[in-house]
C-alpha cells in the first residue's frame, strides 16, 4: 500500500511538471500571436520556471482549477462535461463489448470458420480505417438518409444523441476486443476441459455461452477497462465531429484557443484517469495470476 501511494505521487508530480512546463511552452506560443509585450513575458517565464509551477499547484489545489479564457471555473467546467462524456463511454463499452462476445462466441457456436475469418478481417479494418471515417458514413447513412437520430449535440441522458458518436467508438472497441477474443475462445473450444463437459453430455449451447464465456470473461476485461479510461478522457475527433459537449471537445477547444488553464487541468485529469486504470488493470492481472 505504501509503495503504490508513494509510487502515486513521484506519478503525480511528474505530470504536474510536464503539464505545467507544456503550459510555459503554449503561454510563449500564444504571445507570438501579439506583437506588444511578447518579449518581456517571454523573460518572465525563462526566469520564473519555478514560480510558475507553483503558481500551477496553488491553482490545481485551491483555486478550483483557475478561469478560462471564457471566464468560467475550470472545475465546473469539467463537471459539467463529464456527465456527457461518462454516458458516452458507458453506450461505447456496452455496446462494443456486447457486439463483439456475441459474434465471437456465435462463431465458436456454429464452429464456422468462415464467420472466424470474417469477423478477424473485419476487426482489423477497423483499426486501420480513421475513426472519422465510421463517423461520416454513419451521419449520411442514419441523419441524411434516414433520418433517424440528431446529426450531434447533446441533451441530458437522451439517448438519441448518444447512438450515432457511441457507436463511431464502440466499433473500435468491438474490434480490438475481437481480435482477442477469437484466439482465446477457439483455443478453449478445443481444450481438454471442453471435451470433458461434451462427454459428460453437456449442451454445446451451454459450453459456448456458459463455460467458455466465464473462462475468457477476466483477461477480456483488462480490454474494457483500458477503453474505458480512454473514452472517459475524452475523445476529441469524434466528440468534434458531433459536436459532443465532452471532454475530448474541450480539450480540443483548449488547444485551439491555446486556453492555458483549461489545457493544463485537463493534462492533469486524463493522465490520473490512465494511471489509477493501469494500475487498477495491472493488480488484476497478478491476482488472476495467483502473485502476490
Amino acid at each position: 500500500m505504501k509503495s503504490e501511494l508513494l509510487r502515486f505521487v513521484l506519478f503525480f508530480v511528474l505530470l504536474t511538471l510536464i503539464s505545467s512546463a507544456i503550459t510555459d511552452y503554449v503561454t510563449k506560443d500564444k504571445q507570438y500571436l501579439y506583437a506588444d509585450g511578447g518579449i518581456s513575458i517571454q523573460e518572465e517565464t525563462k526566469n520564473n520556471l519555478f514560480l510558475r509551477y507553483i503558481h500551477f499547484l496553488d491553482r490545481l489545489f485551491f483555486q478550483y482549477g483557475g478561469k478560462t479564457d471564457s471566464g468560467e471555473i475550470v472545475y465546473s467546467h469539467i463537471l459539467v462535461r463529464l456527465g456527457p462524456t461518462f454516458h458516452l463511454a458507458i453506450f461505447a463499452i456496452v455496446f462494443g463489448t456486447t457486439l463483439s462476445y456475441l459474434l465471437s462466441l456465435y462463431s465458436m457456436y456454429l464452429r464456422s470458420n468462415f464467420l472466424k475469418s470474417l469477423l478477424y478481417s473485419s476487426s482489423n479494418l477497423i483499426l486501420s480505417t480513421p475513426v472519422f471515417v465510421f463517423a461520416v458514413l454513419l451521419l449520411v447513412l442514419f441523419f441524411y438518409k434516414l433520418q433517424w437520430f440528431p446529426p450531434g449535440g447533446y441533451e441530458s441522458w437522451n439517448f438519441l444523441y448518444i447512438i450515432l458518436p457511441g457507436v463511431t467508438l464502440g466499433i473500435r472497441t468491438f474490434a480490438r476486443l475481437t481480435l482477442y477474443l477469437l484466439q482465446d475462445i477457439w483455443k478453449e473450444g478445443e481444450s481438454e476441459y471442453v471435451t470433458l463437459l461434451q462427454t459428460r453430455n453437456y449442451s454445446w449451447k451451454h459450453i459456448v455461452f456458459k463455460e467458455i464465456f466465464l473462462k475468457v470473461f477476466p483477461l477480456s476485461l483488462v480490454i474494457i477497462i483500458l477503453d474505458f479510461g480512454s473514452l472517459l478522457s475524452g475523445a476529441m475527433v469524434v466528440e468534434e465531429i458531433f459536436f459532443f459537449p465532452g471532454i475530448g471537445k474541450s480539450l480540443y477547444y483548449s488547444i485551439k484557443a491555446m486556453d492555458i488553464n483549461l489545457l493544463s487541468i485537463l493534462l492533469v485529469f486524463s493522465g490520473i484517469i490512465f494511471y489509477t486504470l493501469n494500475r487498477l488493470v495491472l493488480q488484476f492481472q497478478i491476482k488472476l495470476s495467483g502473485g502476490k
